[in-house]
């Protein structure tokens, strides 16, 4: 590609760039499959999103198989993200920008003779709203910021990036930091003796008996859905540590469903870590 750049609103010539980059483009995918049309019907039922998702799969196996054969990690995926504000997924659109006319707003065709072509990356609106100044200096006042919320933060991007075993990992960690935080704070250099007298479950130790001894309140009690899903989450996380795969439970759905029980454990370590959080002040 070979662009003329010109400083705006300063003086000067203009200097010429030619740049090249190695590019996979236009990855086609062909599904083949038969299916009965519904007695009485001409129509055969078709799922759009069922077959987006098959499409987006199968080329990203082959780009896996091209990144791994050419050690070239540069070589990226087609991304998807899914958003928890309607349930959706969304292909990202990479590598594309428009130039413009700084003096007229008009397009300029950049590459190829048309605009929107050359390729920094896609950017995702943040859609955050705002909050005070004030609740930012009083983060600031406490030194570092929250590393369990630091890590639930970390999930949540993770989920809408399709990316779920690391997210049930950061759910866990953030999960875990916290109730030892909780202990910590109540047994003091006891700690390791304490948690060594725990048994069960992860969430039955550090969610039900630890706040139960310490402050009479118990997660599994006050919210026992949330307290049924940190138990499933964190058997994931064990079976993640150990074998780098996840359980049947969630190998055996679809992949939608998979998402939603990825964002339901997100959503009880929310509640976990801001309910254990309280007792910890």
């Amino acid at each position: 590609m070979s662009l003329t750049l010109t400083p705006v609103g300063i003086p000067g010539g203009s200097i010429r760039k030619t740049v090249a980059d190695t590019v996979i483009d236009r990855i086609q995918v062909t599904l083949r499959w038969e299916e009965q049309a519904p007695s009485g019907s001409d129509n055969i039922p078709f799922d759009l999103e069922l077959t987006q998702d098959r499409a987006v799969e199968a080329v990203n196996f082959f780009i896996e198989h091209i990144r791994i054969a050419a050690h070239a990690a540069w070589v990226p995926r087609v991304r998807r993200a899914w958003r928890p504000q309607d349930g959706q997924y969304y292909l990202l659109t990479p590598w594309t920008i428009s130039a413009f006319d700084a003096n007229t707003g008009a397009p300029i065709p950049v590459f190829a003779g048309v605009n929107g072509m050359a390729s920094p990356g896609a950017l995702r609106a943040p859609e955050t709203g705002s909050i005070p100044i004030a609740m930012i200096e009083d983060s600031l006042r406490l030194g570092n910021a929250s590393l369990p919320i630091a890590m639930l933060l970390d999930a949540e991007e993770a989920v809408e990036a399709l990316t779920l075993r690391e997210a049930i990992l950061a759910i866990a960690s953030a999960c875990e930091v916290a109730a030892k935080t909780y202990i910590s704070r109540n047994t003091g250099s006891q700690t390791a003796s304490f948690e060594k007298g725990l048994q069960g479950s992860f969430a039955s130790k550090f969610y039900d008996q630890a706040p139960s001894h310490f402050s009479q309140r118990s997660f599994k009690q006050e919210d026992p859905s949330g307290f049924a899903l940190i138990e499933e989450m964190y058997r994931e996380r064990n079976r993640l540590i150990h074998t780098g795969s996840m359980t049947r439970r969630l190998l055996d759905v679809t992949s939608r469903e998979r998402q939603r029980t990825v964002y339901a454990y997100l959503s009880a370590g929310n509640r976990a870590v801001d309910w254990i959080t309280i007792l910890t002040k």
